[in-house]
């Protein structure tokens, strides 16, 4: 029989307290090492971003027990401190991996990896946490998450924040009637606007910090005793009507091919630290400029699907100050690939750059319903008349994470943050072995040393 929408935390909490790392297919115990080992890459190649320090000034203090480790330093402190530190870490240069419901291993990985050190949980058990977590976050936000962000809510905090308490209470051994309750005490704990876009602030990078402390809490909470609503998800004045429309029907998909098909297969990585609508966009242009013998450009029309056109900052030109309002415009983000060949950290923070600014009002964004989501269609017309197209088919499948991947990633950004390649491979190799580590702090152990490795100035 078909569960009711009303008991599907409840089942939801079941999956989540019940995996085991041996029931996981092959393919996924692959994809939970690439995510492991790309989000930590990410992680040490934003150490140059001023987010992270501040967040190590915001944490470690009040003489909590030190139970997990700070990346970029190496500190022990309290696990919910260290989630937040570590969580800053991995969003602060926008390049984590992505799905269309949002980023979550910023979120679920600093949560897991603090709250399985603290326990002492072996590598088996981390990973089963982490599948966990991102199948919550991800089952819950798929279908929700363009009605949330039309809001001006952001999806990696308001899904993460389940993410993590999924992880957390999987670590903590929840019974799932326990893990149902660290659910719903979850939903009262999702926050996170999308005014940073316009306003150029820096809240975008706390944000799955905040996400990851309320989740662990909401676990620890439920496993003290604490109690949500079983309708917290799809109750009347539940999660999905709070953040989306009322009436709409967002668990229908929730429960299927639960335990057997996992979205987490969709997550993907992002080649440029951007916008995940804009990977397609660069892509496509840095190939036509390859062939464009240097023409000049008179316009640009970049057409998209409307869910990510008529999306917060994408069609944004300017004046730019800040990194959010860049990796967030299509038209900056496109300027750059053409103007300069590539699409760098630095490049993005080049806010008066006289070149990029020159084109950037050239280029038109269009809403185009016959575009896929991440696929865009292309057209460059140039000064002489001609003009030159591209299209993505591929959508988000171009860019899916996977093992290799996350090795050809985790080596390019070593090596822009200065990382010694013997230190990047050891990296690789503690997230290869993770499912059959005694216990994860060789994995953090790695993470600290590549951290510490990184060229001066990238700390």
């Amino acid at each position: 029989m078909t569960p009711t929408a009303d008991h599907s935390l409840a089942h939801l909490a079941a999956f989540a307290a019940e995996l085991h790392c041996s029931d996981l297919p092959r393919s996924l115990l692959e994809k939970t090492r690439a995510c492991l080992l790309y989000g930590a890459t990410v992680g040490i190649a934003a150490q140059i971003a001023p987010q992270p320090r501040l967040a190590l000034q915001a944490t470690g203090g009040g003489g909590s027990p030190a139970a997990a480790t700070r990346f970029l330093d190496g500190a022990a402190c309290a696990a919910e401190d260290a989630a937040f530190a570590n969580a800053v870490l991995f969003h602060a240069r926008c390049q984590d991996d992505s799905h269309p419901a949002g980023h979550f291993g910023n979120v679920v990985l600093p949560a897991a990896i603090a709250t399985a050190e603290a326990v002492g949980a072996s590598g088996a058990e981390l990973v089963a946490a982490i599948v966990a977590g991102y199948e919550v976050a991800l089952r819950i936000g798929r279908d929700h998450a363009v009605e949330l962000s039309r809001r001006g809510f952001r999806t990696t905090p308001a899904y993460g924040v389940f993410g993590a308490a999924a992880a957390t209470g999987r670590l903590l051994q929840l019974a799932p009637a326990g893990m149902a309750q660290a659910l719903a005490l979850a939903a009262s704990m999702a926050c996170g606007l999308r005014e940073f876009v316009q306003a150029g602030s820096d809240e975008f990078a706390y944000q799955p910090g905040i996400a990851a402390r309320n989740g662990m809490l909401a676990a620890r909470l439920a496993a003290a005793g604490a109690t949500g609503s079983a309708s917290a998800l799809t109750g009347s004045a539940g999660f999905f009507a709070a953040f989306g429309s009322p009436g709409r029907a967002y668990a229908d998909r929730l429960l299927d091919g639960l335990g057997s098909v996992f979205e987490m297969q969709a997550v993907a990585f992002k080649p440029w630290p951007v916008c995940q609508f804009h990977r397609a966009v660069i892509a496509g242009l840095l190939e036509l400029r390859a062939h464009s013998n240097d023409g000049v450009v008179a316009e640009m029309a970049i057409r998209m699907h409307p869910a990510e056109a008529d999306f917060w900052g994408v069609r944004f030109t300017g004046p730019f100050h800040r990194f959010p309002q860049t990796f967030m415009s299509a038209p900056f983000c496109a300027a750059l690939a053409w103007t300069k060949g590539a699409v760098t950290f630095a490049g993005l923070h080049e806010f008066a750059d006289s070149v990029v600014l020159d084109l950037v009002p050239r280029v038109q964004v269009i809403a185009d319903a016959s575009c896929g989501r991440s696929a865009p269609k292309l057209s460059v017309i140039f000064a002489d008349g001609s003009v030159a197209e591209w299209n993505s088919d591929g959508g988000n499948s171009d860019f899916r994470l996977d093992w290799a991947a996350a090795l050809r990633l985790a080596a390019v950004l070593g090596a822009e943050a200065g990382v010694p390649k013997q230190a990047t491979a050891a990296l690789a190799s503690s997230a290869a072995t993770i499912d059959v580590s005694a216990d994860v702090r060789p994995l953090i152990s790695a993470i600290c040393a590549a951290a510490s490795a990184a060229a001066p100035s990238q700390r």
